[in-house]
This record gives C-alpha cells, sequence and structure tokens, in this order.
C-alpha cells in the first residue's frame, strides 16, 4: 500500500471562498438570513457619529452570539476563539475578530433599551 503525501503548509494557486469548506445545509446560512431580515437603522444611529475607531457591525455580533447559543458555547471568551478557529464562526463574522469584552458588552446590553 502507497502512503499519502503529507500535505501540511501547502498553499493554493488560487485563493478559495471560506463556505467552500461549509456544508450547503448548515445552520449558519439560516441564521445569516434570519440577521439580515431585521432592523438595525436605530442601532445605526447610534454609532453613526462618534469618534474613535470604528464598532462591529451589530449585525456580525449577533450572528456569531446566536451560533454560539445554538452550538451550547456561552463564554464570550469561547465565542472569540470559536471567530479565529472555527471556518463557521470565521464566515459568520466576516474574518474579523472581535475581541470577548465586545461579545459580553453585546449580551448585556441587549435587552435595556
Amino acid at each position: 500500500m502507497a502512503l499519502r503525501e503529507d500535505r501540511i503548509g501547502q498553499t493554493w494557486l488560487v485563493p478559495r471562498r471560506v463556505t467552500d469548506f461549509i456544508p450547503e445545509n448548515h445552520v449558519c446560512y439560516f441564521i445569516t438570513n434570519l440577521v439580515e431580515e431585521l432592523d438595525f437603522k436605530t442601532i445605526g444611529r447610534k454609532y453613526r457619529h462618534t469618534r474613535g475607531k470604528g464598532a462591529y457591525s451589530r449585525r456580525m455580533l449577533l450572528r456569531i452570539v446566536i451560533m454560539a447559543g445554538f452550538d451550547g458555547v456561552f463564554s464570550s471568551r469561547r465565542v472569540t476563539r470559536l471567530t479565529e478557529e472555527n471556518v463557521v464562526y470565521v464566515y459568520l463574522s466576516g474574518m474579523d475578530k472581535p475581541d470577548f469584552r465586545t461579545i459580553c458588552r453585546l449580551k448585556l446590553n441587549a435587552g435595556k433599551k
């Protein structure tokens, strides 16, 4: 029996899309469509004329928090790690890596008006 060559570290000539690594029927696509239907205009106005570094998209943060809840992950630090290591969370975050404090603040402020 012949052995396959070890391909770790191999590069691709053409970059692939993140969605190429996610099955077509994965729940992350449903979560993406669900969050796209929500209205974020009021939240957008809150951050429109503020100084400093731009805030993360509330849509993106909500997508990863919903997916984490679906997977049974409630730790903000673990969610942050998933956005760095798990291809589904990389897709849902748009390759952004929000800090665990940002995710925690989103959860804490979710019920406040």
